[in-house]
């Protein structure tokens, strides 16, 4: 059995991998003899490196421990960056599992985080670029960090419209930003089928029915379990 992490900027999530099963579970409940059964730990992070460290610190130091990083050239994929290692791990990772679960297909990649990252992959394997923006919360924040008079509220709706409030007008600012952002990148390089991942997935997945959209909640898990097959 393999600990995979995501470490991401807003928070860092965890699932035990066994026999190709993942299973979601917090680092801080795994006990002694769940510890005894992980042979290493698979790290993918986006954050600092002292919140790798400190996480680090939780795992037994005799469990192996591998953290991950963006490579010129990996399972069939090519990555386009001409210094490989500067595209973010969790990109590349998503670019990795989707190859291998949907081979020889042209692919559009849509991680909706903290940032919303969108990422072509062509059917022979090779990252043709990719867009990074603000995700819908840092949009929010960002707006909300400059002005004296808007304010946000928790919401969710079921379609964009003209909003007559303040809050309701950021949110729904906010997800067609997201919405039309991705809506962009399959108009200007149409793909055989667009993958959605990330904590903002399914709120997006209703604005973009009319794309041919399939979810895909454990994308990086999934990257990282490659690395697992190499080794």
């Amino acid at each position: 059995m393999e600990l995979l992490l995501d470490i991401g900027n807003s928070r860092s999530k965890a699932r035990l991998h066994d026999v190709g099963l993942l299973t979601e579970i917090q680092l801080e409940s795994i006990t002694a003899e769940q510890w005894s059964s992980i042979h290493a730990v698979y790290c993918a992070s986006v954050a600092a490196d002292s919140r790798v460290l400190a996480i680090r610190q939780q795992i037994p130091s005799a469990i192996p421990f591998m953290q991950i990083r963006s490579e010129a050239q990996a399972f069939g994929v090519t990555n386009s960056y001409q210094q490989p290692h500067l595209l973010g791990v969790d990109r590349w990772l998503a670019l990795v599992a989707a190859a291998e679960l949907y081979p020889n297909t042209d692919l559009l990649i849509a991680d909706a985080g903290t940032a919303l990252t969108i990422d072509w992959l062509s059917s022979k394997g090779t990252h043709q670029g990719g867009w990074i923006l603000a995700g819908q919360k840092l949009q929010q924040e960002a707006v909300l960090s400059k002005t004296a008079k808007v304010f946000s509220a928790e919401l969710e709706t079921e379609q964009l419209c003209p909003a007559t409030d303040t809050a309701t007008a950021l949110y729904q600012g906010a997800i067609a930003a997201l919405v039309g952002a991705i809506r962009q990148a399959w108009a200007m390089k149409p793909a055989q089928l667009i993958i959605l991942t990330g904590g903002d997935a399914l709120l997006l997945q209703k604005y973009l029915a009319d794309l041919p959209i399939q979810l895909e909640s454990q994308l990086i898990f999934q990257g990282l379990a490659r690395y697992i097959q190499q080794n």
